[in-house]
């Protein structure tokens, strides 16, 4: 078997996805599970309903697997001949599609916090139970983002088809989606302390159910902005139509872009400790709600700047004008 940098940079995106996306599974388990060990310690009859809701982090791990099979698949790694090495700009995607799942993967962490509040409320009341799932979820989203760039980086760089198209611009551009949409994706965090908030606020009072809901998707426009960035530098340095015209330096540029709306999706995690305890304002007045979300919506402000200045460096490069 022929071993050389682009099947080295391969095994490192593979050993990204599964090792970053299994820390924040593991911690979004544990963190649900030391909620429903002391839930089942005193209601034996909640161990089914608690393991359900401490199943729901896990995912984020799974899809890290997928995605590390999939890349030692479609690469010949694994379950092929093995007999050429890996284009070097194909390794570079790997690793993007690596940082996609696995660091928004850490999601976990939030959707833990989420399934704790939601096994305590359904220890108080069973009728909670489909209320809180609907929280408990919401930071799935982020690591669906993170799974979508990263099947979307394979699809288009030939990795599936085995006839790798990629140039070493579009391997680059595929880190500079990894950035975006993976650091972005730790806006799962925040969203799932402001739907920890709001299973505790519904559980007391089920006519708060759509003012938390609307409190705790503030978090994941972060995520939205990242994944928005991701398809545009997919989209102009040719992926989609696979007219691959930009350089090994716009590419490289377009790391940047990724920085700029990842880094700056990490605001998310302060929005989601606004929107928390707005929720709870809401819950002991609801008059405060107009307040609250004003309070609410200002950490997007420094996501929005992440955006612009995504935006501007591609245009600054020729990436959009391309």
């Amino acid at each position: 078997m022929v071993i050389g940098i682009g099947t080295v940079l391969v095994v490192i995106g593979a050993g990204l996805a599964v090792g970053m996306s299994a820390i924040g599974a593991g911690i979004g388990v544990g963190i649900a599970g030391a909620s429903g060990a002391g839930v089942t310690a005193v209601k034996e009859d909640k161990f089914g309903v608690s393991l359900v809701f401490q199943a729901l982090p896990q995912t984020q791990g799974i899809y890290g697997l997928l995605v590390a099979i999939l890349l030692l698949v479609s690469t010949g790694l694994l379950g092929g001949s093995g007999s050429t090495d890996v284009p070097v700009p194909v390794g570079l995607a790997a690793i993007g599609c690596g940082l996609a799942v696995g660091v928004a993967g850490l999601s976990a962490i939030g959707q833990g916090i989420a399934a704790s509040s939601g096994i305590s409320a359904a220890a108080e009341d069973g009728g909670s139970i489909g209320r809180s799932m609907v929280f408990s979820v919401l930071p799935e989203t982020q690591a669906i983002y993170g799974l979508l760039v990263a099947i979307l980086i394979m699809a288009f760089t030939g990795m599936f088809s085995g006839l790798f198209t990629a140039t070493t611009a579009v391997g680059f551009a595929a880190i500079g989606c990894g950035f975006a949409i993976g650091f972005a994706g730790l806006s799962g965090i925040g969203q799932g302390i402001a739907a920890s908030s709001g299973i505790g606020a519904t559980s007391e009072n089920e006519e708060m159910f759509g003012k938390a809901l609307v409190f705790s998707v503030l978090p994941e426009t972060q995520a939205i902005y990242g994944l928005l960035i991701a398809i545009l530098i997919m989209a102009f340095t040719g992926m989609f139509t696979g007219v691959l015209t930009a350089t090994t330096a716009v590419g490289i540029a377009a790391i940047g872009s990724g920085l700029a709306i990842g880094l700056a999706g990490l605001s998310g995690i302060g929005q989601g400790i606004t929107a928390s305890a707005g929720i709870m304002a809401i819950a002991r007045n609801p008059d405060t709600m107009g307040r609250a979300l004003i309070f609410a919506v200002m950490a997007e402000t420094f996501a929005i700047f992440g955006l612009l200045i995504a935006i501007l460096i591609m245009f600054g490069v020729g990436l959009m004008g391309a």
